[in-house]
C-alpha cells in the first residue's frame, strides 16, 4: 500500500461476530445508506472496501460474482469454525 495516496483514514474495532461500522464520513462521501452493498476485496495484503450502487457494476467491472460469492462462503465458514 502507498501512503502517500491516502486521503482519509480511520482506524474501526472489529466486534466478536466480525462487524464493523464504517464511519460517518466514508458514509457521507460514498453516499452509503442502510442497506446498501459493499464489495470486500483482498488484494496484495490489504482489504478493500467498494461501494455497490449498481449490481450491474459488478459485471462491467469483470468481477466474477459466483466465485466471489464462492469466497464469500468459504471465509464465513473458517470465521465460524474459528468462534467454536
Amino acid at each position: 500500500m502507498v501512503l502517500d495516496k491516502i486521503v482519509n483514514e480511520k482506524e474501526v474495532t472489529i466486534t466478536n461476530r466480525g462487524m464493523i461500522t464504517i464511519p460517518a464520513v466514508f458514509r457521507k462521501n460514498y453516499d452509503l445508506k442502510d442497506g446498501d452493498k459493499v464489495l470486500i476485496i483482498e488484494d496484495e495484503g490489504t482489504l478493500k472496501i467498494i461501494p455497490i450502487k449498481d449490481p450491474e457494476s459488478l459485471r462491467l467491472n469483470s468481477y466474477d460474482t459466483e466465485e466471489m460469492q464462492k469466497e464469500m462462503d468459504k471465509s464465513r465458514k473458517e470465521e465460524l469454525e474459528r468462534e467454536k
